[in-house]
């Protein structure tokens, strides 16, 4: 995992004890100091405080308060919200990978730099508090036949559901980075490496950078190229309907930081997350291997004529043929988009039938090379450490 945003509920969650270090400063109210305009007000919150300490020797997360009114209206509560890397706030760098055994060593770390800024928590409240907020990730050193570019630019060929909006990001040095927008998840892939030594401004991590590039150098990685995935889930229902779902629980059981170290939630999530993308109908026909169109012809004919059922004659194995050779070289948004400006998309769910009879006969020609190898990897899950690096790739 990487980003976290933590919420703590007040009253005796927490205790801050030199309250100049916000700014504004922050003066705790009672209900009765509040305006009748305040009482009465709708917005999520009545004001908002941020941590701003000159103490840099170490990571320190982000840190705001928020003075709220309680859900029956009749008091005042505040809400300590902290959004922090979690291999940071260990490691200074996020090449380094955490997993679920860290868990104490989390606790104590994000405890102790907390209370630097004099903000008191105990572990226990830390292990509860509510996330509102995670990141989870995953880091695969590339081999020297695999480049990255060709990955996005495969990546980039996906199609999720009517909502997805796919973005990529180019940059003047050949960097690029690859994001699929979906409601309150967002999937985001570049290459880790060259993320760390480009300018603040310009980085997708917009963390501190000085030890990461530290990393980079003292390993001799700036040759290598390491794909990373994040899979970021920004609601605190969907980290519910995702995290719960992971677990195994019921839908609306509240998620507290304690569970994301619950043993393997990590892989599980990461892989769940990878086959929702690449195992759709429209994305299998997206990311086969290549293959010259005589070739994946034939294979159509030859699995239609196999099946021997109605569905699968020869008009449908071509329209299959059509589709397939279409969305293979153009992507499946690309090829959805185009159909739908010719004919009336009201009735979508036909195109979804036979974009799924398409999929069905390409069935037997695997992923291309590169998506096989990250599959491979995050199948493998396994985790960068110090000792890893100091090994050598």
């Amino acid at each position: 995992m990487d980003t976290i945003i933590l919420k703590i509920y007040s009253p005796h969650k927490f205790r801050i004890s030199n309250w100049s270090l916000f700014l504004p400063e922050l003066i705790k109210r009672e209900y009765t100091d509040l305006s009748q305009t305040e009482r009465s007000s709708t917005r999520p919150y009545l004001r908002r405080f941020v941590l701003h300490s000159k103490w840099q020797d170490e990571y320190l997360p982000r840190v705001e308060v928020f003075e709220t009114l309680t859900d029956d209206r009749k008091n005042i509560r505040y809400i300590l919200k902290i959004e922090f890397s979690v291999p940071k706030l260990l490691y200074w760098n996020s090449l380094q990978e955490v997993s679920e055994i860290d868990k104490d060593r989390v606790f104590f770390a994000l405890k102790s730099s907390l209370a630097k800024v004099s903000i008191f928590l105990e572990t226990e409240t830390i292990a509860n508090a509510r996330v509102s907020g995670v990141h989870f990730c995953k880091n695969v050193i590339l081999p020297k036949n695999i480049r990255m570019r060709e990955i996005l630019a495969e990546l980039g060929r996906v199609d999720i559901n009517k909502s997805v909006d796919v973005s990529s990001t180019r940059h003047k040095n050949g960097g690029r980075v690859l994001n699929i927008y979906s409601g309150t998840i967002e999937r985001s892939f570049y290459d880790k490496i060259s993320d760390s030594l480009r300018p603040k401004n310009k980085r997708t991590d917009k963390g501190r950078i000085d030890h990461e590039r530290a990393v980079v150098e003292r390993y001799k990685l700036q040759n290598y190229e390491v794909f990373r995935y994040e899979y970021r889930i920004k609601k605190m229902q969907t980290i519910k309907r995702e995290v719960n779902s992971v677990l195994k629980r019921e839908p609306q059981t509240l998620v507290v930081f304690n569970d994301l170290f619950t043993p393997n939630i990590i892989k599980n999530t990461i892989l769940k997350s990878w086959r929702e993308l690449i195992e759709r109908p429209e994305n299998q026909l997206s990311l086969f291997t290549p293959i010259d169109k005589l070739g994946l012809f034939l294979h159509i004919l030859s699995e239609a004529k196999k099946k021997d059922e109605k569905a699968y004659g020869m008009n449908n194995a071509l329209v299959s043929y059509g589709l397939a050779t279409a969305i293979r070289d153009h992507g499946a948004k690309e090829v959805k988009g185009a159909i739908f400006e010719i004919w009336n998309s009201d009735h979508s769910e036909r195109l979804t039938k036979k974009i799924e009879l398409s999929a069905d006969l390409i069935k037997g020609l695997p992923y291309s090379s590169n998506i096989a190898f990250i599959n491979k990897a995050l199948e493998r899950f396994y985790l960068i450490s110090l000792t890893s690096l100091e090994k050598g790739i």
